[in-house]
């Protein structure tokens, strides 16, 4: 077993100045990683899994809720959802679909049809069946919510009691992975019986581990579902989430044992922890749900600056990310422009760079009618790996003329804004992935229910549209090149920074847990085990 280690600078100890050395204009060499052996070679073989044991996780954020899905407007908490709610599928590591509760699946882009042929004996938490009956009432309460995952679909049919049929009003070949990664199931006879505020809180779901007991801010606990679907399955006693806001504490937490891994440190306290051969640290290799940040503007408000298309592209001038990667968040960052890695298999290579550049942001600036520049929010999300942004961007955004106040709100207000509007410029923060339709639809469309205070122009509304229909892998190749130029040259939709390997620092004794093996933000926790 390898271990990747980096030799990086660490942050200063004043934010001040951090940014009087980015505006200066220092040169710092690019961080690099090397794999060397580490001491978890020289262990004994592990085994055979064993049972028994508690796997504690630290987070520094907590979902709004836990078990009504179409409700939950992050993807940040969906490991902390995955214990107790189960998909139809599951990427594996090659970002491939494969069942999970469904048995499997036929797609007819000509009959405009996506069957769900589903295993059987599978039972809800509080007893009762998951069947196409339940399949159905759950895609339908994504209808209800009107959700961007389920646009599209025409009816759905029950054919019989393992078998269901969605009906689609015109092909979408990014649906049925829409279907399977967003759709976690819960029990209808649950739901109807206590109703959706009961259920935001009381997840009943099939999966490996049932709810135990949620003190808001504190912890979240999952107990063994002793009568789980998968024989032998699961091997821990339970799953213990504890919500940790600062990252010292929750770094600190880590190193006295009192948490077994850890989620969205800030990078440099994992680049810490990572020089020490007791800990290990997992980032995502895959390129599949990566998350990726940087700003977004209220261009939907037509009395907003960030009305203007100039000022959005100045935006892009003002700002220089290889700088703020290399020198703020140093390590665990790639730099992009566009949706996603700029490595990865949708990056547009012709779309025009906008390299930082103050003086062409300025005169943008003025041919827009804000020569004086003006005044503006930066709403900021504290907590996470990114903390120490909201000041940086603040500083460069001056530097042209922009001033901008920052205004930190927790998380229950910032999914609020993202829900609803903004005023100014917000932090991004997002999933990517290569099915630009798919993804795009859910946080760019006028039909999502993220990030609406944004203008949707209808160049990109089509191309999603067209993106989805594909029917070969040139076709919505094509669109997606062409949705990266629409969103990030033509209309400055946000302001992408960076894309994050997303590490995870844990104990090595966490075994198969598949953490950040296969896509971003979820594992196996009914095949992880701790070793003794």
């Amino acid at each position: 077993m390898t271990k990747r280690k980096s030799k990086f600078l660490y942050l200063n100890a004043m934010i001040g100045l951090i940014i009087a050395v980015i505006l200066s204009g220092c040169s710092v060499s690019k961080s690099t990683t090397s794999d060397s052996p580490s001491s978890l070679q020289n262990q004994e073989d592990l085994g055979k899994p064993q049972y028994g044991g508690l796997l504690k996780i630290s987070s520094p954020i907590e979902p709004a809720n836990l078990g009504n899905p179409p409700e939950q407007v992050g993807s940040g908490f969906l490991h902390m959802m995955t214990p107790v709610l189960e998909t139809l599928g599951k990427f594996d590591e090659k970002g491939v679909m494969q069942p999970l509760l469904a048995e499997k699946w036929e797609t007819d882009p000509q009959a405009k049809t996506i069957t769900y042929y589903l295993k059987k004996g599978i039972k809800f938490h509080d007893g009762t069946d998951f069947n196409a009956e339940a399949v159905k009432w759950n895609l339908e309460l994504f209808q209800k919510a009107k959700r961007g995952e389920v646009n599209g679909i025409n009816s759905i049919d029950v054919v019989d009691e393992s078998t269901v049929r969605v009906n689609l009003e015109k092909w979408n070949s990014s649906l049925n992975n829409a279907l399977c990664f967003w759709i976690q199931m819960i029990s209808p006879t649950a739901y109807e019986k206590n109703g959706k505020d009961w259920a935001a809180i009381h997840p009943v779901g099939t999966g490996a581990f049932m709810y135990d007991n949620w003190e808001r801010g504190v912890t979240i606990k999952y107990k063994k579902n002793e009568n789980y679907w998968q024989k032998g399955l699961p091997y821990l006693d339970g799953i213990e989430y504890k919500i940790i806001s600062d990252p010292m504490t929750a770094s600190a937490a880590f190193q006295q044992r009192e948490v077994d891994a850890s989620f969205y440190l800030p990078v440099d306290r994992v680049l810490e922890l990572e020089k020490n051969d007791q800990y290990k640290v997992v980032t995502l290799q895959t390129g599949l749900g990566n998350r990726e940040n940087g700003l977004i503007p209220n261009s939907g408000n037509p009395d907003s600056p960030w009305a203007n298309l100039k000022v959005r592209e100045a935006l892009a001038y003002a700002i220089d990310r290889k700088t703020i990667v290399e020198k703020v968040l140093k390590g665990g960052y790639e730099v992009t422009d566009q949706w996603g890695p700029m490595t990865g298999s949708s990056y547009n290579k012709d779309v025009k760079k906008f390299e930082f550049n103050p003086e062409k942001a300025k005169k943008l600036l003025a041919e827009a009618g804000y020569p004086n520049g003006f005044k503006t929010k930066l709403i900021s999300w504290p907590g996470l790996q990114h903390e120490s942004l909201p000041p940086v961007y603040q500083s460069y955004l001056k530097e042209v003329g922009i001033d901008a106040e920052v205004v930190p709100v927790d998380t229950a207000r910032m999914y609020d804004l993202i829900g609803t509007e903004w005023d100014g410029l917000m932090y991004f923060d997002v999933i990517t992935d290569p099915d630009l339709p798919l993804y795009m639809e859910r946080y760019l469309s006028k039909n999502a229910k993220l990030y609406v205070n944004i203008d949707h122009p209808e160049k990109v509304e089509e191309l999603i549209s067209n993106g989805k229909a594909a029917t070969d892998p040139e076709t919505k190749q094509q669109t997606n090149l062409e949705l990266q130029k629409a969103a990030f040259e033509e209309n400055h939709m946000f302001f992408p920074l960076a894309v994050t390997t997303m590490p995870i620092v844990m104990y090595p004794n966490i075994q198969d847990s598949g953490f950040n093996e296969t896509y971003g933000n979820v594992y196996s926790p009914e095949k992880t085990w701790l070793s003794k």
